[in-house]
This record gives C-alpha cells, sequence and structure tokens, in this order.
C-alpha cells in the first residue's frame, strides 16, 4: 500500500502539518510504528479527514509486516471500503467509472487488498478503471500494471498477462528490482501458457537473489515438471525450497505431490497434498488470513504464501482416485466443486469417482469357488449382478431431486453438467487458450477441449449401458467414433461400447462388426486425457484388450448361436497369457463351459472343470469307484 501526500491547503494548522510531517518521514525511513503513533495524534485534530484514515490504515498494515502481528485482512478491505463510500467512491453494482476517480491511491490500495483477500475479480474491475484513469499518475500507472499482470495470472489468463509485460516493459528503464521482477512476470506467463522452449533458454544463465531467486527456482522446476524430467525438476525445487525456508512449504508440497503423480505414486502424491494442507491451515488459508506480508503490490504480490487452497483439494481429490480411493476423493471434490462450479472437470471427475466405486463393487460380485464335499461337491460361478435399484434410475430422470452420491444417476447428471460447461470452439486456431475463469484448473487448449469431450461421452455412454439405457449409449459410442484422429484407446471403447448396445438390442451382425481384434493395433490415449479406470497403455495391455475384444466376439457368435466360430474363439482365449489365469477367467471358463454345454460335449464340460481345478479330479476318481 501507498500513503497519500500530506494535505497541503490553507486550513491544516502548523500542528496537524507538523504530525502529517513526521509521519511521512517515519513512513519513507521504515519507522511504521512511529508513523501510526503520529498518524493517531493528526486523527484526534482532523477525525473526519479520509486521507489521514487511510494514510493510518496504509501504515498499521506496515506496521504489522514488521512486527508479525496478525492484522484481519477481512478488517482491512472493510475500512479501506467505508472510507471508499465516505470519499463518495461508487462501488456499488454500477461499478466505478474512470471519471470519478478522485482517489486513484485509495482505489489502488483497495484493490490490493482485494487480491490479498482472493476476490480476483472485484480487484481486476477496481484496478482496469485506474488503468485508464487520467487521474492515475506515471508512477501508480507503473504499479497498476503489475496489479493487472499479477490478477491476470491469478485469473489463468497468461495472454492478458503477457499483455501487460510488454507494457512495463518500456516502463522500467534501468531498475534492476523492478526488472527481475517483470522477468518472473514474464516467465510465470509463459508457463501458464505453455511457452517452454524460449522461456528455458532465457532462464538458463539468469541469476537473481531475494524473492525473485526463489521464484527464479521454481519457475525452473516447472519447466523441468512439464517436459517430464522430474528428477531433476525434484533436485531444483530442493534448491528453491532451502532459498526460501518455511514461506514456501505449501507451494513446495504441493508441486512434490505434482511431481509423484505424474511419477505414476498416487499415494506418494497425496501425502505430500496432505503436507501442503497441513501447512496452509496453519498458516494463511481461508478469508480470516493475518496480513503479515506487504500488500503494496510492489514485491510481495504473488508472493508463495498464496497458495489457492482449493487447487490442493482438487489435487489431493484426483491423487486419491488414482489410488482407488473414490470415497475420500467424492467428498473432497464435493467441497471443491461448491466454489469452483464453473469447472467442466470437476464435474467429470466426480463422475469418474462414482463409475470408480460402482465398477469395484461389481467386480467384487462376480464370484466363483466351490462348496461341499464329496457327491455334494458344486462349483459356483456367478455373473455380477444387475445395478441395484438406488443405482438403475433412467439417465436423466428426476435430475432436480438427485441426492449427491456414489450412484450412476449421479454420475450421469455430473457428466451432464460437465458437458455443458464445455466451450465452444467457433475458430480456426486450435491454439487459442480457452478462458477458465471461475476453474480451479489451469487453462487449456482447445485440443484439451476435445479430448475432455471425448473422455465424457465415453463415460456416459458406460454409465448408459450400466443403467441399461443402451439406445443412448450407442448414440454416445457413436458419437465418438465420428471424431477426427480418435485415439487408438478411445476408438476401443467406443467400439465395445457400440457393439455391446447392438447386441442388446437383438443387432448381432451388426455388434460383431465393431468387435474385429485385427483392427485393435494401438489403446493409446493422448496424454493426460484417459479416464482414471484405464490403465496407461503398454504391449501386455494391448494383448489384454485383444483378449477382451475376443470375448465378446465369442459371446456374439454364441447369441447367433454359431457354436462352432464361439467355442474357437473361446478356445483361444484359455491357450493366451489373459485367459483363465488373467482377468477374464471366470468369464471365458463360463464361456466355455456354456458352448460345450449346448453343443452336448459333456467330456469336454469335465476336462475344463478338471483342468482349472484339479483338487475336482481325485474327488471324481472315488465317485466312480464308489
Amino acid at each position: 500500500m501507498k500513503m497519500s501526500d500530506p494535505d497541503q491547503g490553507t486550513s491544516v494548522s502548523s500542528q496537524e502539518k507538523g504530525y502529517a510531517s513526521d509521519a511521512l518521514t517515519s513512513f519513507n525511513s521504515g519507522e511504521y510504528s512511529a508513523c501510526v503513533s503520529s498518524l493517531e495524534m493528526l486523527e484526534v485534530l482532523r477525525p473526519s479527514d479520509v486521507k489521514v484514515a487511510h494514510n493510518k490504515i496504509v501504515a498499521q498494515c506496515r506496521a504489522a509486516t514488521q512486527t508479525s502481528t496478525q492484522l484481519p485482512l477481512p478488517e482491512v478491505v472493510k475500512q479501506l471500503e467505508g472510507l471508499a463510500n465516505t470519499a463518495g467512491i461508487n462501488l456499488g453494482i454500477d461499478g466505478l467509472k474512470e471519471e470519478e476517480v478522485d482517489w486513484p491511491l485509495l482505489v489502488y490500495n483497495l484493490a490490493v487488498a482485494k487480491f490479498q483477500q482472493k476476490q480476483y475479480i472485484q480487484a481486476a474491475q477496481l484496478s482496469s478503471k485506474l488503468e485508464h484513469s487520467e487521474k492515475t499518475g506515471a508512477d501508480l500507472k507503473k504499479k497498476v500494471y503489475f496489479l493487472n499482470a499479477e490478477l491476470s495470472l491469478a485469473l489463468r489468463q497468461p495472454e492478458e498477462a503477457l499483455k501487460y509485460t510488454k507494457i512495463i516493459q518500456t516502463l522500467v528503464g534501468n531498475n534492476e528490482e523492478e526488472s527481475s521482477r517483470l522477468l518472473m512476470l514474464k516467465a510465470r506467463s509463459q508457463i501458464l501458457g505453455r511457452q517452454l522452449k524460449s522461456l528455458k533458454k532465457e532462464l538458463k544463465s539468469v541469476s537473481l537473489s531475494g524473492s525473485q531467486g526463489i521464484t527464479c527456482e521454481f519457475v525452473r522446476s516447472n519447466i523441468e515438471y512439464q517436459c517430464k524430467n522430474y528428477r531433476k525438476s525434484i533436485k531444483m525445487l530442493n534448491s528453491g525450497a532451502q532459498l526460501a525456508g518455511n514461506r514456501v512449504f505449501p507451494h513446495y508440497y504441493n508441486n512434490l505431490g505434482c511431481i509423484h503423480q505424474n511419477m505414476k505414486k498416487p499415494n506418494l502424491a497425496v501425502y505430500y497434498f496432505k503436507n501442503a494442507m497441513e501447512k496452509l491451515d496453519g498458516g494463511n488459508s481461508g478469508g480470516d488470513v493475518g496480513v503479515t506480508q506487504k500488500v503494496d503490490g510492489e514485491k510481495e504480490i504473488g508472493s508463495f504464501n498464496g497458495v489457492p487452497q482449493p487447487q490442493v483439494m482438487y489435487n489431493i481429490s484426483l491423487s486419491l482416485l488414482h489410488a482407488k480411493r473414490p470415497h475420500i476423493a467424492f467428498e473432497l471434490l464435493m467441497e471443491v466443486a461448491s466454489s469452483f462450479y464453473l469447472d467442466p472437470h470437476i464435474w467429470f471427475h466426480l463422475a469418474e469417482c462414482c463409475i470408480q466405486h460402482l465398477k469395484e463393487r461389481s467386480s467384487q460380485e462376480l464370484g466363483h469357488g466351490e462348496v461341499g464335499a464329496g457327491p455334494t461337491h458344486k462349483f459356483i460361478a456367478s455373473n455380477p449382478q444387475g445395478p441395484s435399484l438406488e443405482n438403475r434410475a433412467e439417465p436423466g430422470g428426476g435430475e432436480g431431486g438427485i441426492v449427491p452420491g456414489l450412484t450412476y444417476d449421479f454420475a450421469y447428471v455430473c457428466l451432464k453438467n460437465a458437458e455443458s460447461l464445455l466451450p465452444k470452439n467457433e475458430g480456426v486456431d486450435t491454439s487459442v487458450y480457452c478462458q477458465t475463469v471461475g476453474c480451479v484448473g489451469n487453462p487449456m487448449t482447445w485440443a484439451d477441449v476435445d479430448q475432455l469431450r471425448l473422455a465424457i461421452l465415453a463415460a456416459k455412454a458406460y454409465v448408459a449401458l450400466s443403467v441399461g439405457d443402451f439406445l443412448m449409449a450407442g448414440s454416445y459410442a457413436d458419437t465418438m467414433l465420428q471424431f477426427q484422429s480418435l485415439p487408438g484407446g478411445y476408438s476401443m471403447l467406443a467400439h465395445l461400447y457400440a457393439a455391446e448396445s447392438l447386441i442388446f438390442q437383438d443387432r448381432l451382425t451388426d455388434a460383431i462388426k465393431h468387435l474385429d481384434p485385427e483392427n485393435l493395433s494401438d489403446i493409446t490415449f493422448t496424454e493426460n486425457s484417459a479416464p482414471v479406470e484405464i490403465v496407461s497403455s503398454s504391449a501386455a495391455d494391448v494383448s489384454d484388450c485383444r483378449n477382451l475384444m475376443h470375448l465378446n466376439l465369442a459371446v456374439g457368435f454364441a447369441l447367433r448361436e454359431e457354436w462352432d466360430k464361439a467355442g474357437g474363439l473361446a478356445r483361444q482365449l484359455c491357450l493366451s497369457d489373459g485367459g483363465l489365469g488373467g482377468n477374464l477367467g471366470v468369464q471365458v471358463l463360463i464361456l466355455n463351459l456354456y458352448i460345450s454345454l449346448r453343443k452336448g460335449d459333456i467330456a469336454t464340460a469335465h476336462h475344463i472343470l478338471l483342468q482349472r481345478y484339479p483338487s475336482l479330479k481325485q474327488q471324481h476318481s472315488q465317485n466312480s469307484i464308489v
């Protein structure tokens, strides 16, 4: 914050001028407590002077920074807003007009306080008026540009931030401190905008001191992280942490969590994210944060203490989802969604929590085993039960009364919300960044939007099949197949979902066309777009997916009573690595037994059982002797 100049009007007495002069001298020399004392004495003589009251608030904030005193930020904002109303500044719905900015310094300090309170949109509205006001001096306007650049970064608008850095470049001159700060602003904007190549070269030989040096190390770590050099990223992150001490702990742990999540270590990522949350809870979280740092927009805007707590919660929830703990992830995402309900990612991940939970429960219901002994010995193999009543509601039915929970109904509503929140690409340039005001994540390219749209369609098809809405499932799958340059993983899912939909519609010939395993050579997903329930691709995964396609194809032939074709495919599955010993073991066993019995081949059925369960052989021999 900045102090106003002492009033030199004729109505000021010599005593008042003395107090004002003492206050200004103390402020400029950094003796903020003495400045507050002088202003308090001046306030006694001039109780209704807005300028005196404003300067007192500024001095109190600076004094709190020196003494680490907790000065509640909401109280500071309340006082500044009260002064603005007293001065006749319009802060209502209509907003402040540029020609009405008679108190530019007061408006600037209020914008900075709003920024520290993380009310970025309100701060941007105030700051934008100062930018274009003729009453804003040259020095203050430069600070306004710095503030606007920081606000653009906070609102995830890298192109806007870069626009302000170009303006600031013409104003900083030979000021080394401002030049260092401008360099880091530009670097952070380029990272958010994914412009890494030129940035990495530019920072290679840069050496900065103080807070900007700490920022530089974190920026370098972020660059290596985005280049997938995770070990190097951790090394630079540790270097920045050693320079900064406890102030960077929230950022430090949050970034470590992100790195380990991308190293496919979700449980370790959860550990680091929880450490970040603990540091935030113990330091500055929420709106009751104490003002223990400078808020003048010169050096400390964008300081390391301002880690967004919802972003850390969002990160924890994603790691929990990857760690197969959808219950806890769901609760955290619901809390984040209460504030960032415009972010399509949150709604999509909520649906993923529902799908993962219900999928795991369904797989547990698929049982097989043995009961009894001797003549009463029985082998049991059961297909999974259909969705329970609470999870079977038709998609789209009664959405207004759906209670949030791990159900297919709620998953479908979440997916509809996510799809409706996706921006529409009406242009040709595929590199344009989507505005994400009100979103917890980083800006997306249009390619990212298309990948998220594909993931949502795949999830909607899965949910529709799970609740028995086969027509809509087929429609979603067909929509996926119409995408240009469809990734192999989504192509596989689309064909499987389309085939299952057609099978339930008794269109077996059309279904079999979707199940040709020879067309399956690639199951990769575009980076960062794969649903969490799909494992990462490898040569072994391609083999597993081929077996899955073979299984569905065999079922299709069996439904058409083409037993020879179905039996040939089923026997191949028995011999493959993913057959009776793999994830498809029970399904393959049941299919082979069913085909053998339908063909009247009892001996083959016995052979299959004895091959899978050797313990039955001895019991079978004893029964024969008896």
